[in-house]
């Protein structure tokens, strides 16, 4: 039996694909939007008519053509900024931010917050929140369409509900609810390594395609991983929890309670651990303020032994755990991300030791690192890039639900 593709599928596909070609390229001809979609002129040119009569497209200027020369000028498409606005928001250690988005993709707002997460019970985290996402939309004209929020720890599949966080005693908080609440829109919910990789992807597709993973090296170590152009997660949660695979059974204490866990060797409080020479069961302290990797990595420059030895053995933990991946799904790149990254050429060549001596050999040894210091700028960008082609997945339907009503 085979299916039966109805009509307001095909046109809503082609809407979609319409709108994708626009937003990937930022300016484009109808030429060339048929070109890269494999439209037909006469369908990119109704489409894009109604796109634009839905101020969801704009022409902002004339391109290409001549005064002089033959045929029409071609006429560049752009996505309107003031088709809509989404916010998007990051709850990390001791951090709340928030920023509002246009339709185009240009931070129309941003503010940021601290606040004490350990001891934050799930009614200050909400309302830390709201305030956050009420300071930035007075900034912006207009409602919220959309709100996208990243979280540091664990998230339902469904992207609404915080389920464990190592930077907060509350558990299973639901964050979509609330803002849902609150402003009316949908809003999701998801790990914020997953929205650095996503925010990668967009901005360095030639270099972070279909196959890398982005690792954060901060007080924790979480992975985003795209594999086949599609980020991966669990059966019920967000999973990937790079940092909380074993690395040494039985050995050092990790903040999550368990032992040998590759954040024991290669998370800040552990590397500031054992370069102060404390022993492996020590319990990770409540962070207050982050430990200086690039203190400790100058220690280590300058001939310091212990900050040294730590700095390898966060570096054979990160080469140990990717050759596990590796032998399952083969060698891909890895962007490191966070202040770890400041003891890089230090923590590089034991992690690509590790790498060495597994299945893949050289193939793994010669991976593409590269360094990325800062994430919370990542994080918020995968966030405005998430809720944005939501938002494009919404206006492909708009016209098709208004004629079935």
């Amino acid at each position: 039996m085979s299916d039966v593709v109805r009509p307001d599928d095909v046109r809503r596909g082609n809407r979609g694909r319409v709108i994708s070609a626009v937003r990937t390229n930022g300016l484009i001809s109808r030429t060339d939007i048929g070109r890269e979609t494999g439209l037909s002129a006469a369908t990119v040119s109704t489409i894009a008519s109604d796109l634009i009569a839905e101020r969801i497209l704009v022409r902002p200027r004339a391109s290409g053509g001549s005064a002089i020369g033959r045929g029409r000028p071609k006429v560049a498409l752009a996505i309107n900024p003031r088709a809509a606005l989404v916010g998007v928001a990051m709850f990390q250690i001791n951090h709340v931010a928030a920023a509002i988005i246009d339709y185009a993709g240009n931070i129309v707002g941003q503010v940021s917050r601290n606040l004490p997460t350990l001891e934050a019970g799930p009614d200050q985290i909400r309302a830390s929140l709201s305030r956050c996402l009420d300071d930035v939309l007075q900034m912006a004209e207009g409602r919220l369409s959309r709100i996208a929020v990243a979280v540091q720890g664990v998230t339902d599949i469904g992207g609404t509900r915080l389920l464990w966080s190592p930077v907060t005693r509350a558990r299973d908080l639901p964050i979509g609810q609330w803002l849902e609440e609150a402003y009316g829109v949908p809003a999701s919910v998801s790990n914020d390594c997953d929205q650095m990789a996503r925010a990668l992807n967009w901005r360095e597709a030639d270099v972070y395609g279909p196959n890398f993973a982005a690792i954060l090296l901060s007080h924790g170590v979480g992975m985003g991983l795209f594999l086949h152009g599609r980020l991966i997660n669990g059966t019920r949660s967000s999973a990937s929890e790079f940092g909380h695979m074993v690395h040494i059974p039985e050995g050092a204490l990790c903040r999550c309670g368990r032992r040998g866990c590759i954040e024991a060797y290669a998370g800040d409080y552990a590397i500031a651990r054992a370069a102060r020479g404390e022993a492996e069961d020590t319990p990770p302290p409540d962070l207050i303020e982050p430990p200086d990797i690039a203190t400790i990595a100058r220690a280590a420059r300058a001939g310091d032994g212990p900050a040294r030895a730590a700095l390898a053995a966060a570096g054979r933990a990160l080469g140990t755990g990717l050759a596990g991946l590796y032998a399952l799904v083969d060698p891909f790149p890895v962007a490191l991300i966070g202040g770890g990254t400041a003891a890089f050429d230090l923590i590089e060549q034991p992690l690509r030791d590790a790498l060495g001596g597994t299945m893949g050999g050289g193939d793994a040894r010669d991976i593409t690192i590269d360094c990325y210091p800062d994430e919370r700028p990542l994080v918020l960008e995968g966030c405005a890039i998430k809720a944005l082609l939501q938002l494009d997945e919404d206006f492909a339907a708009t016209a098709i639900e208004t004629q079935d009503a």
